[in-house]
Parts: C-alpha cells; sequence; structure tokens
C-alpha cells in the first residue's frame, strides 16, 4: 500500500474518530431535548440511512449476485445492530455520564475488542499476532481512560 493511501486511509479513520464524540453529543441533545432517548435514536438511524442512501445513488454499485448474498456469514448481518445499540447507548449515556466518560469507555473496549479479533482472526479478519508493545499500549490506553474519566 503506497504512503499516500496509508495517509488518506488514516485521515479518513480519524475523521470517524473524531465524530464519535461529536455524534455522542449530539444524540444527548436531541434526546434531552425531544425528552426521549429512544426517539431520538431513531432518529439518528434514520438519518445514518438516508445518508447512506445518497451515498449509494451517487456511486450507484452493482447489486450482488444472489451467491453473494447466500454466502454471507449469519453473524455478517447483526452490524445494524451493533450499530443501533451504539446509538441508543450514546444517546441515553452521553447526557448522564458525560461525553468524554462514555467515549473513553468506548474507545478502550473497542481497543481491547479490536486486538482479540485481530489476535485470534475472528469474524475472518486477517491474524496480526499481538506483541508485548501492543499489549503495553492497550494497558496504558486503558490506565490513562480511567485517569481521565475519574473527577
Amino acid at each position: 500500500m503506497s504512503l499516500n493511501t496509508v495517509m488518506l486511509y488514516a485521515g479518513w479513520a480519524a475523521l470517524a474518530g473524531a465524530l464519535i464524540p461529536v455524534m455522542a453529543a449530539f444524540q444527548g441533545t436531541l434526546g434531552r431535548s425531544l425528552q426521549s432517548p429512544l426517539h431520538a435514536s431513531l432518529i439518528a438511524v434514520g438519518m445514518s440511512f438516508v445518508a447512506v442512501g445518497l451515498v449509494f445513488a451517487l456511486f450507484r454499485p452493482a447489486t450482488p449476485g444472489a451467491g453473494l448474498f447466500a454466502a454471507v456469514p449469519p453473524y455478517a448481518w447483526f452490524g445494524g445492530v451493533a450499530m443501533a445499540f451504539y446509538a441508543l447507548t450514546a444517546t441515553f449515556l452521553a447526557p448522564k455520564f458525560g461525553v468524554g466518560n462514555m467515549v473513553m469507555c468506548v474507545v478502550v473496549a473497542q481497543l481491547v475488542t479490536s486486538t482479540l479479533i485481530d489476535q485470534f482472526g475472528l469474524f475472518g479478519a486477517p491474524v496480526y499476532q499481538v506483541d508485548l508493545k501492543r499489549a503495553a499500549g492497550l494497558a496504558l490506553l486503558a490506565g490513562g481512560a480511567a485517569l481521565v474519566a475519574i473527577k
């Protein structure tokens, strides 16, 4: 992979990561304003559907064949459930627990979970062995997150 591609992907991922706490703050505000985290979450998922629909309309990808749909592992269909759970969680917890505290817990859990997925090649992911350096980094991040969350 070229350095330009790496930089593009890293910037894209960083932007997505930066938007996680922004989304949590927006969702918390929407939930408080509507006095209903459930309605706010439904609106967020609906807006996500519209946004992806617009990108879909712009690029007009070919429809995968029936064989490809049939070959999808059953667990892969539940990504949307995880997204909905996150939207509900952010909408409910951000105003009660704080955006920073919630996101800190999310980030640590993402790092630990992604490391386990890499280590064991879960869900069809390629295996990337965890070495001592990576394990130490995870421990430092978890410790740093705890320090940030403690008031």
